[in-house]
């Protein structure tokens, strides 16, 4: 069997699944049977077929019916964690979780290369199975590999699910940040260097033209200090996280003032636009599901921005605060420096967890240090038909290049996204520095490779 014959043969036990054959079959023979032959015989067709399609009127009616019925799961679905959060595991318990999920694991044959698989020996499951954080959090290893236990195919596999948890259990999460981060050479105590916004000066409006870049992001993570991360968030924390963080935010000024809107008063129609425009978030990630990241969903999530929607704060997306500055042109120096002046502000009210080593904390190991990404929406569609050498210059450059659409998406009419590499290591200055000199290199290599086509 040829390929295309083999094609043809999948789609038609596809039709045949779905019900497609049998209700065409249906109208066909309706219209064999009608004695008076209609002159649209499309028309007739498409009538039969939506018989019990409802009207105008029964489809408000369902549309109604079905917003109520996911507002009551959604209430459900609260009301089920919070009695969850009534049952408190025994250590037995958590034993045997563990050790199941280690088992499941490493039984794995093909899912191989988790971070938490290469790291978790059966010695150190040993010594931290029954070890938990301080008081009153009491975090378990369960609670911060549970993800990592569940999706093998995970790159890390884990999360903190508080302060302690880098300390408690460090001789699983040091080797995993290390060489996730690059780190494993480095013998220095403290891996992470002090907070350095360095000359806001120096960065530039890297296309004033407007010819390249279509946009330009930075967004950086931060939890406040004296809480746990969302694993072990309790329902009363999140909504004090929220609140705390839009308190802060009525001393804002300048282009930074703006308003808070909590996630709770957004119907779905309006998170939806929100989502669109890149201005609010939404749950799904399988990975942080079962974390426990969207527990008590929607409960002290929400958004402050300012009406340019330049400046941002997603509250408890997944660390307490994701603080954006953001532009559709190529002023990355602009974006800069809103970002820098929003977070001193939000300095002055709140006090944000650091650690010694590690420097500033989120409850995902890949994103500690300055938990900093600065990214930019490129076309470059002469150096995208060219992947090895596009990857190459990413390599030396010390950039990641995603699709389109970002992660795990193909690049289309040369359009990506491309931000820094590193977080861990180096100063927020020198990372939005190294993504300049890059994007520049990347805009003379198509500059380039256009003129050379012109002169072909």
């Amino acid at each position: 069997m040829t390929s295309i014959e083999s094609k043809r043969v999948q789609y038609r036990k596809y039709l045949e699944r779905a019900g497609v054959i049998d209700a065409l079959s249906k109208a066909l023979i309706k219209l064999y049977e009608e004695q008076n032959k209609p002159e649209d015989a499309i028309r007739f067709v498409r009538k039969f077929m939506c018989e019990s399609c409802p009207d105008d009127a029964q489809y408000d009616l369902m549309k109604n019916d079905l917003e109520e019925a996911k507002t009551s799961i959604a209430r459900l679905e609260q009301e089920l964690e919070r009695l969850r959060g009534q049952i408190k595991k025994s250590p037995e318990e958590y034993q045997e979780l563990t050790m199941a999920g280690y088992k499941s694991l490493t039984d794995d044959e093909e899912n191989v290369s988790s971070l938490l698989r290469k790291y978790l020996t059966p010695e150190l499951l040993e010594e931290y199975m029954l070890v938990t954080t301080s008081a009153p959090v009491e975090a378990y290893l369960y609670d911060c590999a549970v993800s990592g236990f569940e999706h093998h195919d995970s790159t890390v596999g884990i999360y903190a699910a508080d302060v302690e948890s880098y300390d408690v259990f460090g001789k699983l999460f040091d080797p995993i940040i290390k060489e996730y981060h690059g780190q494993e050479d480095n013998d220095s105590d403290v891996l992470q260097k002090d907070t350095d916004w360095g000359n806001v000066d120096e960065i530039e409006n890297l296309d004033a033209e407007r010819k390249y870049i279509l946009s330009t992001r930075i967004r950086i993570a931060r939890n406040i200090e004296g809480y746990p991360f969302f694993p072990k968030l309790t329902e009363k924390q999140f909504i004090e996280v929220e609140d705390r963080v839009r308190a802060a935010t009525e001393t804002m000024d300048g282009e930074h003032i703006g308003s808070y809107i909590t996630l709770a008063d957004l119907d779905a129609e309006t998170q939806q636009e929100m989502v669109k425009r890149h201005i609010l978030f939404q749950r799904g990630d399988e990975y942080l599901t079962t974390a426990g990241c969207y527990r008590f969903w929607p409960t002290g999530r929400g958004v402050y921005h300012n009406p340019a929607e330049t400046f941002l704060i997603w509250v408890n997306e997944e660390d307490h605060m994701r603080i954006i500055s953001m532009a559709q042109c190529g002023d990355l120096g602009d974006v800069y420096n809103r970002l820098v002046n929003g977070l001193q502000e939000l300095e002055k009210s709140l006090t944000f967890a650091r650690h010694p080593r590690y420097g500033n904390l989120s409850a995902c190991p890949t994103n500690l240090g300055t938990t900093l990404r600065a990214s930019v929406h490129i076309r470059l569609p002469l150096l995208g038909k060219d992947p090895d050498r596009l990857a190459a210059m990413a390599e030396e450059l010390q950039l990641q290049i995603r699709g389109t659409g970002g992660e795990h998406t193909a690049i289309e009419d040369g359009v990506m996204d491309i931000s820094n590499k590193r977080r861990l290591g180096f100063t927020e200055f020198e990372l939005v520095k190294s993504l300049q000199d890059g994007i520049v290199a990347l805009i003379n290599a198509e500059e380039e490779l256009e003129i050379a086509g012109q002169e072909g």
